[in-house]
Parts: structure tokens; C-alpha cells; sequence
């Protein structure tokens, strides 16, 4: 019985760090992607649970609204870790350095504009 407690226990802890803006894979994400995908996957969601629901009301036990939340968990699981393979901070840390680790973000000086502008040119 303490087994199923702790596991009971243990999904909840899950379920709620999913939930969470500051614990899951969206939080490294710009906030407008993190809007934008929370808003497609709830949306989603309500669709697989719409078709699931409906298809226990009408036709009853049916594959379709099962193979529709399943489908909708693999989406869920993708979307995840695409942006967390996307969005990491050690992706993004490295993104914005040269291979010397130097910043891309300086600028050029007037002398190696001019340089680069003869070269270029």
C-alpha cells in the first residue's frame, strides 16, 4: 500500500513540475514560442479529449479517442525536447560565441570595416 502511495505521490510531483512555467522544457524558450506552444498543446489536448469523450458518448468503446490522447502524448513529449534541444542554455551560451570563445557580439573598428569592406569588395 505505501508502494502505490509513493508512486500516486511521485506522478503528481510529475504532473505538476509539467505544469509549471518555471520547472518544464519551455522555460529556456523566448516567451512568445512558450506562449505559443502552451496555447497549441492545450489546444490539442481539449481536441484528443473532445474525440475521446465523444467517441465513449456516442459510438461507444472506440480506438480513435484512445489513438487521439496517446498521439497527443507523443506531441507533447516532441514539442519538449525540441525546444529544450532548441532553447537550452547551453545550446544558446555557445551559440553566441566564436570557437576561441570570444563574444560574437563585438563590433568591428573603423579599421576593420574598411579592411573587410576592401576584401569584400
Amino acid at each position: 500500500m505505501y508502494g502505490l502511495l509513493k508512486f500516486i505521490v511521485s506522478l503528481m510531483r510529475a504532473f505538476i513540475a509539467l505544469l509549471d512555467h518555471n520547472k518544464n522544457d519551455l522555460r529556456h524558450a523566448p516567451i512568445s514560442i512558450r506562449y505559443t506552444f502552451s496555447i497549441l498543446l492545450a489546444s490539442f489536448w481539449c481536441l484528443a479529449f473532445g474525440l475521446w469523450a465523444g467517441e465513449l458518448y456516442y459510438i461507444g468503446y472506440n480506438m480513435m479517442g484512445h489513438v487521439a490522447v496517446v498521439t497527443m502524448a507523443f506531441v507533447t513529449w516532441a514539442v519538449l525536447k525540441s525546444t529544450k534541444r532548441i532553447y537550452s542554455r547551453e545550446h544558446t551560451d555557445q551559440y553566441l560565441r566564436a570557437p576561441d570563445h570570444s563574444s560574437r557580439c563585438d563590433e568591428l573598428s573603423d579599421e576593420q570595416r574598411a579592411e573587410l569592406a576592401r576584401r569584400l569588395g
